[in-house]
This record gives structure tokens, sequence and C-alpha cells, in this order.
């Protein structure tokens, strides 16, 4: 995407492992640029997300759109910001919400080792085709790819992660359900055999009826209940967590 002036308002390269995106001096970041590089980074990782390096630079301003789709951004599968000043700290300081791993660094490698390793708590950090997922701060992180059909196999990989990260069951988890279908079978192996405390649904507002019709139908022994955003969502979940 190009400003007015025709020099490009942000680069975004391939570095094999991740990508690597460049906002220009004095831009003012709006919705519009959130929009296109979101995008941009989506179509330049076809066969999977991938971790992504944004450097900061000179950017001027966020706008308050611009953040919120930034903090709601889920195409890859982690975010280190690159900054040599406290600008940039400050002005990225509303990342601590996003709805993916994320992290400031004021130093490259630190940033691309921290992107490429796995963390402490990570068991297969992309699985092929469906879901990620991630133990973060004692909550189990589960993020579907966007329109998946979640059917009981797909559950089944579910349990069985969440079981590799949390074998006792103490923990609750957010599910990211991005506009998914869950087939009945599925929901029924999540009510009965998912071992957690409580259950936070995020999406948009038309998601909500998946957290109704399993709370309704398939009666899991924990409680569940929808968010369209993901700090609501752990605020409830710090109060649902056993």
């Amino acid at each position: 995407m190009s400003s007015d002036s025709g020099a490009p308002r942000y680069t975004v390269s391939d570095e094999g492992e991740f990508l690597r995106v460049r906002w220009a001096s004095g831009v003012t970041v709006d919705a519009n640029d959130a929009r296109s590089r979101i995008a941009t980074t989506n179509a330049m990782s076809p066969c999977g997300k991938r971790p992504l390096l944004i450097h900061i630079g000179l950017a001027k301003q966020i706008t308050p759109e611009a953040k919120q789709l930034f903090v709601e951004d889920t195409s890859s599968t982690r975010l280190a910001i690159l900054s040599e000043d406290e600008v940039g700290r400050v002005l990225t300081s509303f990342n601590h919400r996003s709805a993916i791993p994320s992290g400031y660094f004021n130093n490259e490698l630190e940033a691309i080792t921290w992107l490429t390793e796995k963390s402490a708590g990570e068991v297969d950090a992309v699985l092929p085709g469906t879901f990620s997922m991630e133990l973060r701060e004692d909550v189990l992180w589960v993020q579907w790819q966007s329109n998946t059909s979640v059917i009981e196999e797909d559950a089944a990989a579910v349990l069985k992660h969440a079981n590799q990260l949390d074998p006792v069951g103490r923990r609750p988890m957010l599910m990211n359900v991005n506009q998914i279908i869950l087939s009945q079978a599925a929901l029924n192996l999540f009510a009965q055999k998912l071992n957690v405390v409580s259950l936070a649904f995020v999406g948009t507002a038309d998601d909500d009826i998946i957290a109704t019709h399993f709370r309704q139908h398939h009666r899991p022994s924990y409680p569940t209940k929808h968010f369209e955003a993901v700090d609501e969502a752990q605020v409830w979940l710090s109060h649902h967590s056993g």
C-alpha cells in the first residue's frame, strides 16, 4: 500500500521462518493500512500461518480503529514488535491485548529468536490445516483457522493436545472460533471429554449461536460463555479458573 506521494506506507518481506514488516517513517497507521497489512501477511503464507516481525520504526501514530484490528488479528502465529526507543513501546502498548502471543523488543536477534523458537508450554504451535494451541498465562488458547468445518476428528485432536499441555485439567480455555462451523459430534465430544474448568468462545456477534447451542443442547459440566473481545473473555476466565 502506498501513500499519496507514491511511497510505500509499509513493506513486507519473506524471511522463510517468519515475515518481516517495516512501517514507513512518519506514517499514521489507519484502519485501511491495518486491513491491507493483515491481508498481505495472509496471502504470503498460503501453506500456514507464520510468525511476524514488525519494525515500528518512526511511524507517527496508530488510529484506534487500526489498533482494534491489530488486537484481533490472527493471521500470524506470534508477533514481535521491534523498536529502538521508548516511543515505539508507547505507540504499540495496546498490543498486550493481542489475540496471539506477542512481545516487544529493542534487539532484533532476541526478537527473531523468540519468534522462531517453540515456547516451553507450546505443543505443535501450528497444527496442520485446522487449529493452533498454546498454554498462555495459565489459559489454554485455541485458534481455529477462519471458516473451518470442525468435525469429530478435529475435536479429538484438540482434546489430545489440551491433555498434553494440561494433563491435570485445572485450567480454563479460550477458543477463538473465527466463524467456524462445529459439527454436533465435535460439540458433543467437547461437552463430554474436554477437561477444562471453563470455556470462553471468542468471535463475532454471529458466533454467539455456537456458545448458546453448546450450553443448551450439549450441557457441558463447565461454565461456557461467548465474547466478542479477547480482553473481556480473559477477565471472565480469571473468575472461572477453578
